[in-house]
């Protein structure tokens, strides 16, 4: 349903300074208006990354669009089942469309699946690009709350707004600065994953990812020397919280497969998942309280760079509770604020994609 608007949900993307607008969103309206299912796809591989985001929100709104009766009477647990089982199908209908992909690939033979599943193309070389996933569903229940369960991978985050401003994370952040991510990586078997991913902090004048400082120390924890004094030892922020910017790269001793990527777990990016790349999700459960409004928002990272997640919860509520704006007209004033932001703190040559759906409940 991208596009289209409704009184309670309403998404919008605008382009950024990039060749391809790799961005995409939808979302899905119950029969009986009982479920709202919102979704955030940021793509990244130039024209590969646009082929992913748009597939997975397609195969979103098919999958949805003859269960319009059904979802109403799901549970948890079976939303958690139907949801991973769909970002597995997402997975696979990005590879699919990939190999479809053969007319614009040069040289004979176009695109082929080797036996690991990975998409290369005629010289042997993998096909870049994927896309983050955020599916967040909200259920209304008979004494009126709602159960919001939130489904994703990579760092398209949604939040839970309060009336009050206030705001819980319905995401799970699967950047390479996050420990439970390194501890996963790490615990792979290594029979299956004789090469693993490893996490950096992107350094100035550092050519060689590979050779970039280490986010963590053998023991799990973050050197305690980039996180007392980031900015003098040459790291840089990656966005307006001041974050330092962190990739999962190969190691040395990995050429042609040679991954440098910006989160853990993706859909698409067939190539880095020999290293530990994930297409599972994560998922967050929460539930609303009684006689409280609530505003769910999920955005690329192009919206949430240029914000502090605290401020985003203020901004929304001062349109939307303050002003009493609809929530179309909250969509779109916040989308662009944004990239106003975002074209301030990172110049009208460099700002990225930005996308945002709302829905309240």
């Amino acid at each position: 349903m991208e596009g289209k608007s409704d009184s309670a949900v309403h998404g919008d993307s605008k382009k950024g300074a990039k060749q391809w607008q790799e961005d995409s969103f939808g979302y899905v309206v119950s029969k009986n208006r009982r479920v709202f299912i919102l979704s955030v796809f940021d793509g990244h591989g130039g024209y590969n990354g646009l082929v992913a985001s748009n597939t997975a929100r397609d195969t979103l709104r098919d999958y949805f669009m003859n269960k319009l009766e059904e979802i109403e009477r799901w549970g948890v647990d079976t939303w958690q089942k139907q949801l991973q089982g769909l970002f597995a199908l997402i997975h696979n209908k990005i590879r699919e469309e990939f190999l479809s992909q053969m007319d614009k690939t040069p040289g004979p033979g176009g695109r082929v699946k080797d036996a690991n599943g990975i998409v290369r193309n005629s010289c042997g070389d993998p096909i870049h690009g994927g896309t983050t996933a955020s599916v967040i569903v909200a259920c209304k229940e008979e004494d009126g709350t709602y159960t919001v369960i939130g489904a994703n991978t990579g760092d398209s985050t949604a939040v839970l707004v309060s009336e009050d401003g206030s705001f819980d994370f319905l995401s799970m952040d699967h950047g390479p600065d996050n420990d439970l991510e390194f501890k996963r990586i790490q615990a792979l078997d290594e029979k299956e994953f004789p090469r693993k991913l490893i996490f950096v902090y992107d350094k100035a004048k550092c050519y060689k990812k590979y050779e970039c400082p280490r986010v963590f120390l053998p023991d799990g924890t973050k050197d305690p020397k980039y996180v007392q004094n980031p900015w003098g030892h040459g790291l840089h922020p990656t966005n307006v919280r001041y974050e330092p910017a962190v990739y999962a790269v190969t190691p040395q001793s990995v050429s042609r497969d040679a991954t440098c990527i910006a989160m853990t777990r993706a859909l698409g990016d067939f190539y880095a998942c020999q290293f530990g790349l994930s297409a599972i999700p994560s998922f967050v459960v929460k539930r609303t309280q009684k006689n409280i409004r609530y505003m769910v928002a999920v955005a690329s990272d192009g919206i949430w760079d240029c914000w502090k997640y605290e401020d985003f919860g203020k901004y929304i509520c001062a349109l939307w509770k303050e002003k009493g704006m609809s929530v179309k007209q909250t969509c779109e004033t916040a989308l662009t604020e944004s990239v106003s932001r975002a074209i301030t703190n990172f110049g009208s040559s460099h700002y990225d994609d930005a996308c945002l759906v709302l829905c309240s409940i």
